[in-house]
């Protein structure tokens, strides 16, 4: 054995407590950093030499002291893995939320200005004309209120209307995200694997992808995993959004679809922000989906029974003028078109709403019994109590109350999944964080066991030097 072994080994153990030294206080350094992972140093032993003649003289090898093997994660697998999953349904969760919370604000109700106060309005104003037939004053009120019942239906419409444009405008604007996310983690991947051909590990280029790929889950659904060769690969249903240094982008086509740009074939998110947001604007109910299409197709339906109804009962009857015939509202349609957008041209008819309108209005059931005849406007009044086909078997009000009633249902339940979800997400990630995360109180600790042991080695070299230096220069001397 050397006599200058004992150097090398304390030497050894200096370099290694020093670098242990510098990983504890890149730890502390980054104990806020987003995404940041423990590190840790892994050590071993150095095996005794084989070579023949290496032994001390009593025929024993010692080791050669201490290795640096590498800095190693402290990062769990499965508790990322069901980080993603459930931020996945959490992103899908606060978008149904949000949506459904921004409609009922949209609706109003109940308020001075809903669909039920209005309603309210209109059929007590007839309650006066009921009482009044022959007044100008009445007749214009009922007039008014027609027309603050129909604007009110074309503004909750396009208020609806301008939410789902808001909506496709977020869609394009996450999809973008996505392709960014997805450019972000192929150069950081490319980065990675040159890094990393060196033999070292690239911990905090890999902080950086997973921090990338934690945010990536919010938006939507994805599976990761990295095979034999180090090619890592994020996927979306099945599809590689990521694989090793490639990244493949989608768009929107001019139908609202989104695309793969390479294939050309739809994505199905199955969660995520992009998959609330895609149910919140294409949801009409089927499969029990109720989006901003759905409140639509019920207003409208709502628009075109109360049209013509009222309008089959209105011409029925005879205005001050004597004329017949005429349309209350302008709804023509004899049969009910579910692509047409009743509830955003609903309005008060041209005749109506013309110079000599109010003489129009059909209060009476005969010419002969003008000017004081009521009858027909009781026969509108009593619409408001009857059971209409077109309203599932239902009434003006009981249509309404029902809408509004499924709808706090639905933004209730996406309220407390919110909340739950919320509250899941958090404890994954403090139990991911209670693993992964850097604790100031441990790395402390191992500041001074490191430099503890650092002052040892150096003290070793010190003895060692004395020992040589008798040894050198002190032996056979007087």
């Amino acid at each position: 054995m050397s006599t200058f072994q004992g150097l090398e080994i304390a030497k050894t153990g200096l370099f290694a407590s020093q670098q242990a030294l510098n990983l504890t206080g890149h730890n502390i350094s980054n104990a806020n950093t987003p995404g940041y992972t423990r590190q840790v140093i892994d050590l071993s032993a150095i095996a005794p030499p084989t070579t023949y003649g290496m032994a001390d003289q009593w025929g024993k090898a010692i080791g050669g002291g201490v290795n640096v093997d590498g800095y190693r994660q402290i990062r769990d697998q499965f508790l990322d893995q069901q980080y993603r999953r459930e931020n996945t349904t959490l992103g899908e969760w606060e978008t149904k939320s949000d949506t459904l919370s921004a409609i009922e604000d949209i609706l109003n109700e109940p308020s001075d200005t809903g669909i039920t106060t209005v309603l309210d309005n209109f059929f007590n104003s007839l309650q006066d004309l009921s009482k009044n037939p022959e007044s100008l004053e009445v007749r214009a009120e009922v007039r008014e209120n027609g027309i603050s019942l129909t604007d009110t239906i074309n503004t909750i419409y396009q208020h609806l209307d301008d939410q789902e444009n808001q909506i496709n405008s977020t869609i394009q604007s996450r999809v973008q995200q996505i392709n960014s996310y997805a450019d972000q983690i192929s150069k950081l991947n490319n980065e990675i694997y040159r890094f990393e051909l060196t033999g070292q590990t690239a911990n905090d280029l890999r902080d950086q992808r997973n921090l990338l790929v934690d945010q990536l889950s919010e938006i939507v659904n994805i599976n990761t995993y990295e095979d034999s060769n180090g090619n890592f690969r994020v996927d979306i249903s099945g599809q590689a959004l990521v694989d090793g240094n490639n990244a493949y982008t989608m768009s929107i086509d001019n139908t609202g679809t989104i695309k793969w740009d390479l294939a050309g074939t739809p994505v199905n998110p199955t969660g995520g922000i992009l998959k609330g947001l895609l149910d919140m604007r294409d949801g009409d109910g089927t499969n029990g989906v109720k989006g901003i299409p759905y409140y639509e197709q019920q207003l409208n339906q709502f628009a075109y029974n109360l049209a013509t109804v009222f309008n089959a009962q209105h011409a029925a009857g005879y205005g001050l003028d004597g004329s017949t015939g005429i349309n209350f509202f302008n709804i023509t349609d004899t049969t009910y078109n579910p692509t047409a957008e009743y509830a955003k041209n609903i309005q008060v008819s041209s005749d109506i709403l013309a110079d000599d309108g109010l003489q129009k209005i059909a209060a009476a059931s005969s010419a002969s019994s003008l000017p004081g005849d009521n009858t027909n406007v009781l026969n509108l009044i009593a619409l408001r109590d009857t059971k209409i086909s077109g309203l599932n078997n239902g009434t003006f009000d009981d249509f309404i109350s029902s809408l509004i009633s499924n709808l706090g249902v639905d933004a209730q339940q996406a309220n407390q999944m919110q909340t739950n979800q919320s509250t899941m997400v958090k404890q994954v990630d403090y139990n991911r964080q209670s693993v992964s995360g850097v604790s100031l109180d441990e790395e402390m600790a191992n500041m001074l066991k490191y430099q503890k042991s650092y002052e040892a080695s150096a003290r070793m070299i010190t003895v060692m030097d004395e020992l040589l230096d008798t040894l050198i220069n002190k032996m056979g001397v007087t």
